[in-house]
């Protein structure tokens, strides 16, 4: 077993991210993004409320980044479903609808951390560290500021 902490969390050798979300150059960005800052990571991607359930079962994933608008089901009630379901998977509500009501919801739902879009560049690397529990490293900066 490798010295990755992601990789001792379930025993397995690499941990999987679902980046959930109906358009799909956010996924290409998040995907991007992921697969520059977590290399050792499989990178999944579903664009609505069914493929997320479905992949969520299949993978088993470490982390899902959660949209809230979705054209089948709405993000929220979806992170409840997937943390009831899989309560060791971390979930991140990724949205463009921000604001006190959508952050205290997604949170009470069972997600570890809300990012408003407008907000990826500073928020999200941190929360998925957080979520992932990985260590920050000298060029995450650098990381962050491509988004």
């Amino acid at each position: 077993m490798s010295g990755d902490p992601m990789a001792k969390r379930r025993g397995a050798g690499k941990a999987a991210i679902l980046i959930v979300d109906d358009h799909e150059a956010m996924r290409a960005v998040l995907r991007q993004f992921v697969q520059q800052v977590f290399p050792r990571c499989a990178v999944h991607e579903a664009a609505d409320g069914a493929q997320a359930l479905e992949q969520s079962v299949a993978l088993r994933p470490h982390l899902v980044l959660m949209d809230i608008r979705l054209p089948d089901a709405n993000g929220i009630e979806l992170t409840a479903r997937i943390r009831s379901m899989l309560p060791d998977t971390e979930v991140i509500v990724v949205s463009c609808l921000d604001g006190p009501p959508y952050v205290e919801r997604a949170l009470a739902a069972g997600a570890c951390a809300f990012v408003a879009k407008d907000r990826l560049h500073r928020e999200l690397l941190p929360a998925m560290k957080s979520a992932l529990g990985t260590p920050w490293s000298a060029n995450d900066s650098r990381a962050a500021q491509a988004l």
